[in-house]
């Protein structure tokens, strides 16, 4: 299992997830941002939501 979990509580700092990594987010604090830059337009259909999936996927 290669599971992290990564605490993003500085202001200052972001975090880069690259294509290809499953990834959870959670436990956000009052005030904060989750800013999301894509380089598409959002397709529901683009998006692989169980992990269970994404496995298959990753497998294929």
């Amino acid at each position: 299992d290669n599971t992290r979990i990564i605490n993003l509580n500085k202001p200052h700092k972001g975090l880069f997830i690259v294509p290809g990594i499953w990834r959870e987010i959670d436990n956000f604090s009052s005030g904060c941002v989750c800013l999301v830059l894509a380089s598409a337009e959002y397709n529901e259909e683009d998006y692989i939501r169980k992990y269970s999936d994404f496995l298959a996927f990753k497998n294929s």
